[in-house]
């Protein structure tokens, strides 16, 4: 009976005692998660060009066919593909023969009304007014004719409209042709005509006037409208302004047209080329310079992780360039705390305990790219959401056996 008696005192004591040790745990574990230790940089105010960069197509100035005005074969070709001209230079001829015989027929006809006409007018009152005026008007239409037949034998020289290059040749000594038939693509080459299509929430800052820089695609780093394309140097840019601007915005795709009109000279530009125009549009108001791997990219946008009282907020931004291992953004105020490492895999609302942050690699790491293709933080479309649950402690520190497990008994 002794025996029976004690082991019930020795449970009692046993469950009193852990009883007794379960409140201190659990206070412990109320105490909540502890701050995470991030680095931060401070955001600060960086006036940056603003600068569109666009694909375009260039044309030359003027482009014309050169076509045929009379019929005939055509008995010599003067120029060939590429050759340059001059205004009214000789291209090719066609067969004048039948042309002078034209004309010699014509002066014959007006020189018997010219005589008919003076016969008329010596007779005085022989002669009715009737007879007078029909000889007169035999006279008129012989001279028409003569002016109709000379410039159809000179149409059978034919000559360049303007001083330009030959772009092609389409006829060959013997060719018949007619009037119409093109013989020569011809190109003024000395301007040339760049057309761009610019957004529509540019209307108000692309003017006549407007510093563009134009250079062939392949040299330029990056594609045209993102962050940060810039035209490589030594890829011979040639320099020109914005000549006209469309009055209307297209409907379809928002946007408008623009032309600039320039010299190649000095240039490979030519007719034809598909080119990247860089458009300077003055200063960025209110922009900030951030380390690059506190940018990352997230459902679309480009965001950062701002530390406010403690605590991680997301904020979106607009990404307009980077320079080295600092990215330029817009929509952040100046002097803003942003989370430098790991920005991307932090959530919203988590407390932090910022320091600054010191030996940043420039453009490392996957935040230091942008940190695509990162998962979407909470609340977010398409956001993972996981089970709440006690904050787990940062690796190596001393946790008390059973903290935070409910109903756990010793």
């Amino acid at each position: 009976m002794s025996l029976a008696l004690a082991r019930v005192v020795l449970l009692t004591a046993l469950l009193a005692a852990a009883c007794t040790s379960a409140p201190v745990d659990t206070g412990k574990a109320a105490a909540g998660p502890q701050p995470r230790a991030v680095e931060v940089a401070e955001a600060r105010a960086a006036p940056h060009p603003r600068i569109l960069t666009l694909s375009g197509t260039l044309a030359a100035l003027e482009k014309v066919q050169v076509a045929a005005r009379v019929e005939g074969p055509i008995t010599e070709v003067k120029v060939d593909l590429g050759d340059r001209v001059t205004r009214e230079q000789e291209l090719a001829a066609i067969r004048p023969i039948d042309y002078r015989a034209r004309v010699s027929e014509v002066e014959a006809s007006l020189a018997q009304a010219e005589i008919d006409v003076k016969r008329l007018e010596s007779l005085g009152g022989v002669a009715t007014q009737e007879e007078l005026e029909k000889a007169r008007t035999r006279l008129a239409g012989a001279k028409a004719q003569r002016s109709q037949a000379s410039r159809q034998l000179g149409d059978t020289t034919v000559r360049a409209p303007f001083t330009g290059a030959i772009a092609a040749r389409h006829v060959a000594p013997g060719t018949y042709v007619k009037p119409g038939t093109a013989l020569f693509d011809l190109v003024a080459d000395d301007k040339l005509r760049l057309t761009v299509e610019v957004p529509e929430r540019y209307a108000a800052l692309v003017q006549v006037g407007t510093p563009a820089t134009v250079t062939l695609k392949d040299s330029l780093v990056g594609e045209p409208g993102e962050a940060g394309a810039k035209i490589a140097e030594g890829a011979g840019a040639v320099q020109a302004a914005v000549t006209r601007v469309s009055p209307v915005v297209s409907p379809t795709t928002r946007t408008f047209t623009v032309e600039a009109v320039f010299s190649p000279a000095g240039s490979v530009l030519r007719p034809g080329m598909f080119t990247v125009a860089t458009l300077s549009l003055g200063h960025e108001a209110g922009s900030v310079r951030v380390p690059r791997a506190a940018v990352f990219h997230v459902l679309g946008r480009d965001r950062v992780m701002r530390v406010e009282a403690g605590v991680a907020v997301a904020h979106d931004v607009d990404l307009v360039a980077e320079e080295g291992g600092d990215a330029i953004v817009l929509g952040l105020d100046p002097g803003s705390q942003v989370i430098v490492r790991g920005a991307a895999l932090i959530a919203p609302g988590t407390p932090v305990a910022p320091s600054a942050a010191k030996g940043l690699p420039a453009g490392t790491g996957p935040e230091g790219q942008g940190a695509k293709d990162m998962p979407p933080g909470p609340g977010e479309k398409g956001a993972e959401t996981k089970a709440a649950g006690p904050t787990a402690a940062p690796e190596g520190e001393d946790r008390p056996e059973g903290a935070g497990e409910k109903g756990k008994t010793p």
